[in-house]
């Protein structure tokens, strides 16, 4: 799957639709000064997923690849990206590097601390360390100059389309998939990491580009919504 959420965004990933469950895994590219990919996707996706990427520009030309995460649905084509980039900076939590590094010696694996901000050619990304949501080495990125979260895991909802945005959803439908969603993957997690759920909803967020399920804009009030009251009861 390709989707272009603007000129400069790309979305790449993987859909499943089963009668008992749909969800998609997404990853993202940003072009400009430096091109930037966020996360990656599954190892049995990791063929279509260069594919599409070099559709776009060659896997060498990026930049750093921010991984907010290091579960396999989200760094199973790490290989695939290395093998054809093996310089490529790997921008993550500590978590994240101490999980991976005995997978990927040779990687360039960067750690970034909770609240740092970075800035790479035309973008200056933040980060926020979200631990226990929903492992330990969990991340969201934050792009203030274009009101997008990065947000992984979070926000996420067991929906899936080829057009992975939410635009022709009602409220019903997007929750139908974010309910079950919340409380197989973040019930389980304490009330104090959970607690930064509501911290990171109040911000100016325009567009959550999702982990997984649809990206967000229309009907990100009504997810901000329920996840804050899951948070706050």
């Amino acid at each position: 799957m390709k989707y272009s959420l603007n000129p400069h965004i790309f979305v790449f990933g993987k859909t499943i639709n089963k009668p008992k469950i749909s969800i998609s895994f997404l990853s993202y590219l940003l072009r400009g000064k430096q091109n930037i990919l966020i996360d990656t996707v599954p190892d049995r996706a990791a063929e279509a997923y260069i594919q599409d990427i070099e559709s776009v520009l060659p896997v060498s030309q990026i930049d750093a690849l921010i991984l907010n995460h290091s579960e396999e649905d989200h760094s199973g084509a790490l290989q695939a990206v290395l093998d054809r980039h093996p310089n490529l900076p790997v921008y993550c939590t500590p978590a994240t590097k101490e999980r991976l590094q005995e997978k990927y010696p040779s990687a360039d694996f960067r750690v970034v601390q909770h609240g740092e901000s970075l800035t790479l050619g035309d973008y200056t990304f933040q980060f926020i360390h979200t631990p226990g949501l929903h492992w330990p080495d969990n991340m969201v990125t934050w792009l203030a100059s274009e009101g997008i979260l990065f947000s992984n895991d979070l926000f996420g909802q067991y929906l899936a389309e080829e057009t992975p945005v939410d635009e022709g959803y009602t409220k019903e439908a997007i929750l139908k998939g974010a309910e079950p969603y919340f409380e197989k993957v973040f019930a389980p997690a304490s009330t104090e990491d959970k607690a930064i759920i509501a911290d990171i909803a109040a911000m100016p967020i325009q567009t959550v580009a999702t982990g997984h399920g649809l990206i967000l804009q229309n009907q990100w009030p009504a997810v901000r919504e329920f996840y804050v009251s899951k948070v706050l009861k």
